[in-house]
């Protein structure tokens, strides 16, 4: 692996064309690897097998979204520190984040008698594979989150292709074998390992991952918590949504409804997937263009709400018959319904987006409280005594906007009254 230099002192563009279209690709892979997966499990489990490795795959990437928040603010540490040298006896990122991983695993392992057979049933050797991947992934997204501060997108571009490859070829090799519900879930866990070849192989990324955060281990510590416990919202509505589903729809029910959590995965990746690997960009450009608040993304949400139109349209006329086509026709699903799933997906975009902002701001109040508003909205509408699908559509719509009314408000009086304070200076709120 080459060595890639940051981007030079006050260079004005946060991305270059050729850096966007690279990160651009690497997240079309992963989109495109998530589907063959979940279209491999459909193919060779029956529907009951599935749902339980819907659920596995709910899990281990609601997970992966907790640990996420700790690639937001490496981000954003490593961006603040890249015109100076940080302080020698500030924490390196990377230890920190291995530190919060590993706790993650033990405290998963220890409780998992509570929780472990409410969600994988009889599947209870599925725990050993989420512990092992926290502890893991925790280095990936430190990695990711300096490359990004940094603006080192070429290696970041090859770091998601890379995690996406290592797991296309994991699972590749557990069908070639003989696929179960267990060998697929180890074979989609294996991709969170792709950042110990870089460590290893190269020496730029090993700094990276050394880098030493812009503030204090305790300080650092806490501005993580908060990012963690928005990525624990952030990640319940965009990628564990079947986790709700499964503790508050009866079992019966919710082992027949397959279809609708392969909808909902379908739905969202091809906007969500893209929008998640580009934030750290969005998070790097924003720090730059904090103090314009709120119409710092008025373009990027116009162009999210009119591909969410797009995608709703196409899903409700096309979206049936590509779901009998590639799953079989036990996954029949109304277009009404694939369009809402779509429309939604756009909302959580949006979400996506304002939280991205808030993050920039110094904003991690905010942009925790947007997340768990819009969480807990959600959560609370799905006990409505409503089907299942009817109570998706509903609570996935409700929530996300809740979470960007209050990111919104929150941005626009944080700019506001530093205006008034010290003429459009954004101050820290950690």
């Amino acid at each position: 692996m080459h060595k890639e230099r940051a981007a030079p002192k006050g260079e004005a563009a946060t991305i270059g064309a050729s850096s966007a279209v690279g990160v651009g690709s690497a997240s079309l892979v992963s989109a495109v690897v998530g589907y063959v997966v979940l279209l491999l499990a459909a193919r060779i489990l029956d529907q009951e097998s599935n749902a339980v490795f819907l659920t596995f795959w709910s899990f281990l990437f609601l997970l992966f979204g907790i640990l996420g928040g700790i690639q937001t603010e490496t981000t954003r540490a490593a961006n603040q520190g890249r015109t100076a040298a940080p302080n020698p006896r500030n924490p390196r990122m990377g230890y920190v984040a291995l530190s919060i991983g590993t706790g993650a695993a033990v405290i998963l392992g220890l409780s998992s008698p509570w929780w472990g057979p409410l969600i994988f049933g009889n599947y209870s050797g599925l725990v050993v594979v989420v512990c092992i991947a926290a502890a893991v992934y925790s280095g990936h997204v430190a990695l990711m989150g300096s490359l990004a501060g940094q603006q080192r997108w070429g290696t970041y571009s090859k770091l998601i292709l890379s995690e996406s490859v290592l797991r296309l070829a994991g699972v590749g090799l557990v069908v070639l074998v003989g696929a179960s519900v267990a060998g697929l879930a180890w074979g989609a866990a294996v991709g969170a390992a792709a950042w110990l070849f870089f460590v290893l192989l190269s020496k730029s990324s090993r700094q990276s991952f050394l880098r030493r955060a812009d503030i204090g281990t305790g300080a650092y510590y806490k501005t993580v918590g908060y990012a963690c416990l928005a990525g624990a919202a952030n990640a319940a509505l965009v990628v564990g949504y079947p986790i709700l589903l499964r503790v508050s729809t009866p079992n019966e029910e919710y082992l027949a409804s397959a279809a609708l959590l392969m909808a909902l995965s379908l739905t969202r990746a091809p906007l969500l997937i893209p929008l998640n690997a580009y934030q750290g960009v969005a998070i790097t450009h924003f720090v730059s263009r904090r103090t314009r608040g709120i119409r710092a993304i008025f373009p990027i949400l116009g162009a999210v709400l009119g591909v969410s139109v797009l995608g709703a349209a196409l899903a409700w006329l096309i979206g049936p018959f590509l779901m009998t086509a590639l799953l079989g026709p036990s996954y029949e699903m109304n277009g009404m319904v694939l369009a809402a799933l779509t429309f939604d997906a756009g909302l959580l975009g949006l979400l996506t987006i304002t939280g991205a902002l808030a993050i920039a701001s110094g904003r991690h109040k905010a942009f925790s409280a947007g997340w768990v508003a819009a969480t807990a909205i959600s959560l609370g509408l799905l006990w409505l005594p409503l089907d299942i699908q009817t109570k998706t559509v509903v609570s996935l719509a409700a929530g996300p906007l809740v979470g960007v009314l209050l990111h919104s408000l929150f941005i626009a009086r944080s700019v506001g009254h530093n205006k008034e304070a010290n003429g459009l200076t954004v101050s820290e709120d950690n």
